[in-house]
């Protein structure tokens, strides 16, 4: 008997893949990896520094932890934001503008040393020299500053309802007390060096701008959160760190004034230093809030299916 003359079945082979990165690497979002390569950057030059020192007991390595939250968040909010939103340039511009701010800073608090460096080494004046670190300060301010302004920005723009009656008596009242509080603390510490008068009203000046920030960032999260924006706990966790922002300003700035009471009669005020520790790992409590807040997936993207009101019909 003669074979059939009709064409073959060739069994369904898959394909061999070529040399690929692994699957579970290309599913994380392009937008996420210059933010995570910042933190790791971060974290290295961290240790370099803290390990030339070295660590006595597991007490020193948790506040130093502790300590390192404030360099290493900041950009994880940025890679946070990117892998649940992907095209978050796109969707939240605002948003996307102050967590690249907030890497910046980073890169600014890195150069700081070899900048500093180089003003020492050059032949400028003492005094000329201070008011130049003093200027770097300010500059590095001004990132957080703008930072957090656009975060703020950001966020008002990508909520999706309306106001409810949100009370905002307490939060000009909190306001009032970190700015009036910072205030007196300020005319304290001029009063105290008056001879550096120039640099110190530079730096409460850059952390007068760095609290209403904070408060602005609060205030629309707050906002949104009696809204209820989604997702909500994320919204909570914003207004609850600019609200614990202020309150902390306030109890800074409390503690300066009575150490400057006391300090003439004490020589050494008990508890003090480990009484900012506990301020220290309040303040990475205030950060580790904020990543937070984006993991959950702050804010929720508007639904492509919804239709704008004042899109017209078409015929």
């Amino acid at each position: 008997m003669s074979e059939p003359t009709g064409a073959r079945e060739t069994p369904d082979w898959p394909e061999e893949r070529g040399p690929h990165l692994p699957d579970a690497m290309t599913r994380i979002p392009l937008g996420v990896w210059p933010f995570l390569a910042l933190a790791v950057l971060a974290a290295y030059g961290r240790w370099v520094v803290l390990s030339t020192g070295g660590f006595e007991n597991p007490v020193d390595v948790v506040w130093v932890v502790i300590g390192s939250v404030e360099m290493l968040a900041p950009p994880l909010l940025g890679a946070a934001l990117f892998y649940r939103h992907p095209n978050a340039h796109r969707v939240f511009p605002a948003l996307t503008f102050g967590v690249a701010l907030f890497a910046f800073a980073i890169i600014a608090d890195a150069l700081r040393g070899p900048v500093l460096d180089g003003i020492r080494g050059s032949d400028l004046e003492f005094e000329n020299a201070i008011l130049a670190s003093t200027g770097y300060s300010v500059i590095e301010a001004l990132f957080r500053v703008f930072a957090l302004t656009y975060v703020a920005i950001g966020l008002a723009d990508a909520r999706q309802f309306e106001d409810r009656d949100a009370d905002g008596r307490g939060w000009v009242l909190l306001v009032v007390a970190a700015l009036s509080t910072s205030a007196l603390g300020a005319a304290l510490t001029l009063a105290s060096v008056p001879y550096q008068s120039l640099v110190v009203a530079l730096l409460l000046i850059a952390q007068f701008f760095i609290t209403l920030a904070w408060a602005y960032v609060g205030w629309i999260a707050f906002r949104g959160w009696t809204a209820g924006e989604e997702p909500r706990p994320a919204w909570g966790l914003v207004a609850t760190t600019g609200i614990g922002y202020l309150v902390l300003t306030v109890v800074v700035s409390l503690l300066n004034v009575a150490l400057w009471i006391i300090g003439p009669t004490e020589s050494q005020v008990p508890l003090v230093f480990e009484f900012y520790q506990v301020l220290t790992a309040v303040f990475a409590g205030f950060w580790l809030a904020l990543l937070a807040a984006f993991w959950l997936g702050l804010p929720a993207e508007p639904d492509p299916l919804e239709v704008d009101p004042d899109t017209p019909e078409p015929a």
